[in-house]
């Protein structure tokens, strides 16, 4: 990617932000809809920024209440999936402790928990649920934690709590995230630390490092959604939900898509 394209992108993400980003929130603390995809074109710019192409693979559902539960690979999820619809997303607490990170999650849209205080679950659960009764689709990574990308760890259950809180017509939909491009080459198992960012990389190294590559290609399944029934438990959910996308991501790996629309 070049450094124009680098610099552009992130002055104009950056202008977008402090100049639109207070009229979100205002909107947010009012209860307007209004402006709901104003974080959609902020990561679209970032996504230009940072050469990143992303594109949908099957449809969002159109539930009331939705749970979206997806891989974790690193801070390049954020602007992938946001840059695909309105959502929510269920960040650690420190995220909203810089300045930048702060803005980004008040103009997104976050649900925070404190993952070192587990007595505090069931106030996030209820914030959870509390969004997604509001329609906003909440992102929850369940890994709870980053990896290369190479396998899925182990779905916790937690926060599978939350969706059967919202009382209403309520799906789980299963995503998983394909990185399969970058510099217009399959990605290599050796090419995977380049984007995933895991273990004790701190961000800013990585991103330089990410930012001497060309460009990445990224393919977002959408899986079918799961129903949630009053009686299932939410453990039985989180296994469900992570045999969905592991079915995903072995079809993800093993076929070639056709085009779908990019967005």
């Amino acid at each position: 990617m070049t450094p124009l394209r680098v610099g552009l992108g992130l002055v104009a993400a950056a202008l977008f932000l402090l100049v639109l980003g207070p009229l979100r929130r205002l909107a947010q603390v009012r209860g307007w809809r209004i402006g709901r995809s104003t974080p959609v074109w902020f990561h679209r710019i970032l996504c230009f920024a940072l050469a990143t192409r992303v594109r949908a693979i099957g449809e969002p559902s159109r539930a009331a209440c939705r749970l979206i539960v997806s891989n974790h690979v690193g801070w390049l999820d954020i602007p992938v999936l946001g840059a695909l619809e309105p959502m929510t997303f269920l960040a650690k607490k420190e995220i909203g402790g810089p300045f930048l990170g702060r803005q980004v999650a008040l103009l997104q849209g976050v649900v925070f928990v404190d993952r070192e205080r587990k007595r505090s679950i069931p106030l996030v659960n209820a914030n959870i649920a509390r969004a997604m009764r509001a329609g906003e689709p909440v992102v929850l990574f369940a890994e709870a934690t980053t990896g290369d990308g190479n396998r899925l760890l182990t779905f916790r259950s937690s926060h599978f709590e939350a969706i059967r809180e919202t009382g209403g017509a309520a799906v789980v939909q299963p995503v998983y995230m394909h990185f399969r491009g970058l510099a217009g080459m399959a990605v290599a198992r050796i090419d995977r630390p380049i984007f995933a960012w895991y273990g004790d990389t701190t961000f800013i190294p990585h991103l330089f490092q990410f930012l001497r590559h060309g460009g990445l290609s990224c393919d977002v399944h959408y899986g079918d959604p799961i129903p949630i029934e009053a009686a299932i438990n939410r453990k039985i959910l989180a296994r469900q939900t992570e045999q969905a996308v592991r079915a995903l991501q072995t079809r993800a790996r093993s076929v070639l898509s056709a085009p779908p629309e990019t967005r």
